[in-house]
């Protein structure tokens, strides 16, 4: 899918990296040693990694290490798993209590292993949110999709509202006020998510599997139109506490149903 990845104006490295673990950089770029291994058979670095213990010996517990640089497929799922535990870590704590030293931790690796792949805590938390949106459109575009089409958006809806409603929707809004507040370049962040949400809607209107799907003139306006429907609904159903189940599922039936029946009429005679 696609997704608006330009970045904004972001701060300097030296401001990002003293914010996020508390301690001032002495401007030189230099990260601390890896003074901790991980356990459970991490990558720990970039010269450094472990292998499964299937060939330790009956009286030796230490991991294998292989020396040189990791593949590409073993760097990718060291910085998701950066990532990953980036994001357990501000659901713990919030962003007041974020730092380095906690995701190092919370990863098993080094915080020298985390500044070798982001420069600082807004770098990090760019391609958090980043990832954090392609994977919440690859799961929406997975359900229902052996269904027709206004079965498939109705099932969509009540997993937006869910997803908008739950700790991670919440904190997936925190996040890009913070993106957008430290780079100082207004909405941008925000701009960049509903963009990528229009883009995976229209994608999913083209695929018109059934003879019942409606015929979409222009899909970008209808996909827009779909977008702010369940933005607007909910931020209404937030202030008046409608975010049950039930009351879930019956708006994202009443919704579907009308925003299908409009599709239908806009290309109707007459």
């Amino acid at each position: 899918m696609s997704v608006d990845r330009s970045a904004p104006n972001t701060p300097s490295t030296a401001r990002s990296q003293s914010t996020i673990d508390g301690s001032a950089s002495d401007g030189s770029g230099a990260a601390a040693p890896v003074t901790d291994l991980s356990d459970q058979g991490a990558i720990v670095g970039e010269a450094d990694v472990l292998l499964p213990s299937d060939a330790h010996t009956a009286d030796c517990d230490t991991p294998t290490i292989r020396r040189g640089r990791p593949s590409v497929a073993e760097a990718e799922a060291l910085s998701g798993r950066i990532l990953d535990a980036s994001w357990d870590v501000l659901l713990i704590g919030g962003f007041e209590n974020f730092t380095f030293d906690r995701v190092a931790r919370h990863a098993h690796i080094g915080k020298a292993t985390i500044y070798s792949r982001f420069a600082g805590k807004f770098e990090l938390m760019q391609a958090l949110l980043l990832r954090r949106i392609d994977q919440r459109n690859d799961y929406l575009s997975q359900q229902g999709s052996d269904l027709p089409l206004e079965q498939a958006f109705r099932l969509r809806a009540g997993e937006v509202m869910k997803m908008l409603f739950s700790p991670d929707g919440v904190l997936m809004d925190r996040l890009i006020d913070w993106l957008d507040q430290e780079s100082g370049t207004g909405q941008q962040m925000l701009g960049s998510a509903y963009r990528s949400a229009i883009e995976t809607i229209s994608a999913q209107l083209l695929k018109r599997r059934d003879a019942d799907a409606p015929l979409v003139a222009d899909v970008t306006v209808a996909a827009r139109l779909w977008v702010e429907g369940l933005i607007g609904h909910a931020r209404l159903a937030n202030t008046e506490g409608a975010a049950s189940p039930a009351e879930i599922e019956r708006w994202a039936a009443d919704y579907t149903r009308f925003y299908f029946a409009g599709l239908r009429a806009m290309h109707q005679p007459g």
